[in-house]
């Protein structure tokens, strides 16, 4: 083999070009990048599933919390003392809408002494649900009720049942349309039975948010939790 021609295989063995190295920088970047940007889509996915998991958790736990009490509403351990379901009002102030619920039940007192139940109204066997800015708060030490408004759902402690870190509260909808009541409130058409007991059709909404980083406040995603229960009154019939 001559020289020229070993000289010419050498060259033809040659490393890659300058051009072809950025075509393949180029190449290797746009990989990367399509990579980077499924791999943050699949973890904001997660997030996004994982903060909606939550808020529907912590909706339904507080909707169960409010739909156990309120059906304990006017149990007493002596059957003829309608005191505690006399206790029953939702609040129509234009400052609380219908966000507020009272009621009443017999129950084993949290004083040191630990009396049973006894068939007495104590202060602490007043209980009421209302909507705090974002936040849903219950009481058990809510003072007297019985006359609508009076006292107000700012009367008593009241301490927050929902994690604001997992839901904001927006709506908090406590409505009686169509079920007796005799504290004031207008407009109510009676449900009653010919025998038996009457009742409260008591549908509570509860709506919350949970805030995702790509979405703004107006946009964030809501989800809406509705029941509707039974609860006796204080008109039974013969």
């Amino acid at each position: 083999m001559s020289l020229k021609t070993r000289k010419i295989n050498i060259d033809s063995q040659a490393g890659l070009t300058l051009i072809e190295m950025m075509i393949a920088m180029v190449l290797g970047l746009f990989v990367t990048a399509v990579i980077i940007t499924v791999f943050s889509t699949n973890v904001r996915s997660n997030t996004e599933n994982i903060k909606m998991i939550r808020l529907n958790q912590e909706l339904r736990g507080v909707m169960t919390m409010m739909v156990d009490e309120l059906k304990r509403h006017g149990y007493s351990s002596i059957s003829a003392n309608a005191d505690f379901m006399n206790d029953f009002n939702t609040y129509y102030p234009p400052s609380y809408s219908s966000s507020c619920v009272r009621y009443s039940y017999d129950e084993i007192n949290r004083d040191p002494s630990g009396s049973e139940i006894d068939g007495v109204k104590d202060p602490d066997e007043r209980f009421g649900f209302k909507l705090d800015g974002s936040t849903i708060k219950w009481t058990r030490n809510g003072g007297a009720i019985g006359t609508l408004g009076s006292p107000t759902c700012n009367t008593g402690t009241w301490t927050p049942i929902s994690d604001p870190n997992l839901a904001s509260i927006t709506t908090l909808d406590f409505d009686i349309t169509g079920s007796v009541n005799s504290h004031g409130v207008s407009g109510l058409t009676a449900l009653t039975t010919t025998m038996g007991v009457s009742v409260y059709d008591v549908t509570i909404t509860l709506t919350g948010k949970t805030d995702l980083p790509h979405s703004s406040d107006a946009n964030d995603p809501r989800r809406t939790v509705t029941q509707t229960i039974r609860i006796r009154n204080e008109a039974p019939k013969n």
